[in-house]
């Protein structure tokens, strides 16, 4: 299920579109209403505009939600009475998710596409003349949209629903796709770390880890084959991130130990994969990596951090010439003063 959300200034128009029960092809029907005379399009459209003049400043009153399912979900919302009762209970759950109470509403189901639809319609402005607030609704919408999807079993597309059309993908893009597809299949064969590097090694894929010099812990993967090499982050972000795979395959820490590289919570087969990237010189990388090697590499990262600091934190004074050629021994704050004596002076007015 999403939710399509629009504000309108008008209520005639969208009652109009949304009960059409004249149109043949929709064949709107009214499945729910609240606090309106549903006697015609315009009795509704009335109902809700005198209410909204309460509060006449509000230039947009109105509130047009489209909730549209899934093709799958066709057998659920059944053209009777029962798929009807179902609509209005997602309808009315979604609403109060969306602390959307006390005002009028009308809901109308259309069955003109193949899949299940309804449109609610209700008054920002409820029946004791408040505003309701729209703040954050698009962030508030998607989070009620996956909780609801949860509580009535609706079908959800898979993140990468969209077609593929792997005839026309050339170069680096055939490549990559290529590789992103032979990772998630095994993935999806993986339940664990030890799995999935194993996997990945029978596939001829090689996996980077990248470490934190500051706290010691992994912060991101990369993979690579004989094609290409790339960051988990930007081959799928969704999916392959190492945060992602950690949600999947389980949590790895690296801890404290004389060989950085080393991660003692991963089994054996995890740490030969780790020090042979390493041996190899392209394996997990540290922040500290990006300065020379060493003891030299820190005093010189020392030296550096305490110029910078005694830069920041005494006051330098630059020294500079007067105008003309010359020089003077004014301070830095003398053209100030200056200004202000002659603020302070007094003039005698001309005769």
């Amino acid at each position: 299920m999403i939710a399509k959300i629009k504000t309108r200034e008008s209520f005639a128009g969208i009652v109009d579109y949304a009960h059409d029960y004249n149109n043949d092809k929709k064949k709107a029907r009214l499945i729910d209403y609240k606090d309106v005379c549903i006697i015609s399009n315009k009795s509704i459209a009335d109902s809700f505009s005198i209410q909204a003049s309460m509060r006449s400043k509000i230039a947009k009153p109105v509130k047009h939600i489209s909730l549209g399912f899934s093709p799958n979900d066709v057998h659920l919302f059944t053209d009777d009475e029962k798929g009807d009762e179902l609509m209005v209970r997602i309808a009315k759950d979604w609403m109060k998710e969306m602390s959307i109470t006390n005002t009028q509403y009308i809901i109308a189901r259309h069955l003109d596409t193949e899949h299940p639809h309804c449109h609610l319609v209700f008054n920002r402005i409820d029946n004791d003349g408040n505003v309701i607030s729209d703040s954050r609704e698009r962030i508030r919408n998607m989070a009620v949209c996956k909780l609801l999807n949860k509580k009535y079993g609706l079908y959800v597309a898979p993140s990468k629903s969209k077609k593929i059309h792997e005839d026309r993908l050339r170069g680096y893009e055939a490549k990559k796709h290529k590789l992103r597809m032979d990772i998630n299949n095994i993935l999806d064969r993986s339940s664990n770390w030890d799995d999935f590097c194993r996997l990945l090694k029978e596939t001829g894929i090689s996996i980077r880890f990248f470490t934190s010099s500051q706290t010691n812990t992994i912060r991101g993967i990369s993979f690579a084959n004989h094609q290409i090499s790339i960051s988990g982050s930007k081959l799928e972000p969704k999916v392959l991130t190492y945060g992602q795979l950690c949600f999947k395959l389980g949590e790895r820490r690296i801890q404290g130990s004389s060989n950085p590289y080393e991660e003692k919570s991963l089994s054996p087969f995890v740490k030969d994969e780790v020090s042979a990237n390493h041996s190899n010189g392209h394996a997990i990388t540290t922040e500290s990596n990006l300065s020379e090697s060493g003891s030299t590499g820190n005093t010189s990262s020392s030296a550096v951090g305490e110029a910078m600091i005694e830069l920041l934190l005494q006051p330098h004074q630059v020294e500079t010439g007067g105008g003309g050629g010359g020089s003077d021994n004014r301070g830095w704050r003398d053209d100030n003063k200056e200004k202000d004596n002659n603020n302070n002076r007094t003039y005698k007015r001309r005769r």
